[in-house]
C-alpha cells in the first residue's frame, strides 16, 4: 500500500498531529507500506484562501502515486486534502483529533463550556463557525471514505450533529506508551500548554492562588509551547503534571506522564475517562476549589505514594505498531489496498 499522511504540523512544531504524524509514517513503513508525508507549513505564510489553493496543488502532485490519504485534520488541511483525493479518485482516512468549532468558539467567546455540552444546545456562533460547520458537514465529511476517531466518546459527540454514517466511521485509539517509571517525584507542579483558550490556563492559576493560602511549599510551573524533549525531562523531576483543560478528547502528555510513572491530575470532560479509570485523580476544570483540593492533596506524602502507585497499575499499551495495523485494516475494509 502507498499512503500520503497529510498532516497540519511536523516536529520540532509542537501539537499532537506533529508527533502523530511522524511516528505513524515510521509505523507503517516497518509494516511494509511505502509512506511519504506533507505538512501544511509548507504554505502556512501565504494568506489564507491561497495557501488552501496552493495546499491542494500540492496534494495532487504527491497522490499521484498514492492508494490512500490518511489526514490528520478535520478543517484546513482536509479540505485541500479531500479534495486532492476525490478528484483524484484515491481513498481518503481523516484522522479527527479535536474540535476546531468548539476550540475557536471558546477562543472568541471566553466562555467556558465543555465539549460534551457544546452540541447539545444552539450557541451563537459566527460566520467563521457557521462556516467551519457548513464545510465539514456537507463536503468535507461527505466526500471522506472514512472517519477515525481517537474515542468512543467524541465519536458519539459528532454523530447526530454531523449526522455521521456510523459505516464510515471507526476509532482507533492513541497511543498508550509502554511503562518506563523514570519519574523521580520532586516538588513542583507542572502543566505544559500552547495558547488557546480551552486549556483554560487562568482556572488553574487561579486554583494555585487559593493552594497558596491552604497549604505551605506548594509550587507550579507553567510551559508554555515547549518542545516534546524538554517536556518529558521536566517529568522525570516534576511532582505531578496537571491538565486543567476544559476538555480533552485523547490527551497525549497525561498517557506520557503515567508511562513515567508520574501522577496526573486530569480533567474529567476527557474522551478516555473509562480506559485510564482510576490511574489518575480527576479534576472539575470548571471549579477553581476543586483543583486547589486536589493539588493541596498531593503534597500530602501517603497521598501522593498512593498516586505514584496507581500509575504503575495503569498497565494498557497501544503502540503506533498497532495504530498501523489497525490503519491497515480500515484500508482494507475501505477496499484501499
Amino acid at each position: 500500500m502507498r499512503v500520503l499522511i497529510v498532516t497540519p504540523l511536523i516536529p520540532p512544531e509542537p501539537g499532537g498531529p506533529s508527533y502523530y504524524s511522524v511516528a505513524l509514517k515510521e509505523a507503517l513503513e516497518r509494516a511494509g507500506q511505502e509512506v511519504s508525508l506533507i505538512a501544511f507549513r509548507e504554505v502556512r505564510r501565504y494568506p489564507s484562501g491561497i495557501r488552501h489553493l496552493i495546499f491542494l496543488y500540492k496534494v495532487l502532485l504527491k497522490a499521484r502515486t498514492v492508494d490512500t490519504l490518511i489526514i490528520l485534520d478535520t478543517v484546513s488541511v482536509a479540505l485541500p486534502a479531500v479534495l486532492a483525493g476525490w478528484l483524484l479518485n484515491r481513498r481518503t482516512i481523516i484522522r479527527t483529533g479535536g474540535d476546531f468549532v468548539w476550540e475557536h468558539y471558546i477562543e472568541r467567546t471566553k466562555e467556558k463550556i465543555l465539549l460534551s455540552e457544546f452540541y447539545k444546545g444552539k450557541r451563537k456562533l459566527s460566520f467563521k463557525e457557521r462556516l467551519l460547520v457548513w464545510l465539514q458537514k456537507r463536503i468535507i465529511f461527505r466526500f471522506v471514505d472514512t472517519l477515525v476517531f481517537s474515542t468512543e466518546w467524541q465519536r458519539n459527540i459528532w454523530m447526530k450533529h454531523y449526522a455521521l454514517n456510523a459505516k464510515h466511521t471507526a476509532v482507533i485509539e492513541n497511543s498508550y506508551p509502554k511503562k518506563v517509571l523514570v519519574a523521580e517525584g520532586g516538588d513542583t507542579f507542572l502543566c505544559a500548554w500552547r495558547s488557546t483558550g480551552f486549556k483554560n490556563i487562568d482556572t488553574l492559576e487561579a486554583a494555585y492562588e487559593r493552594a497558596q493560602k491552604e497549604c505551605h511549599g506548594i509550587e507550579l510551573e507553567v510551559l508554555r509551547n515547549i518542545p516534546r524533549e524538554e517536556l518529558h525531562e521536566r517529568m522525570r523531576t516534576a511532582r505531578a503534571l496537571v491538565v486543567p483543560s476544559l476538555s480533552e478528547v485523547s490527551p497525549n502528555m497525561a498517557m506520557e506522564a503515567l508511562a513515567m510513572g508520574l501522577p496526573v491530575l486530569l480533567t474529567k470532560d476527557c474522551g478516555i475517562k473509562e480506559r485510564l479509570g482510576g490511574a489518575v485523580t480527576w479534576i472539575d476544570p470548571l471549579s477553581p476549589d476543586d483543583i486547589a483540593k486536589h493539588l493541596c492533596a498531593c503534597l500530602d506524602s501517603e497521598v501522593y505514594q498512593q498516586a505514584r502507585a496507581r500509575t504503575v497499575v495503569h498497565t494498557y499499551v497501544h503502540t503506533y505498531d498497532d495504530i498501523a495495523r489497525e490503519f491497515i485494516e480500515v484500508c482494507k475494509a475501505t477496499v484501499c489496498i
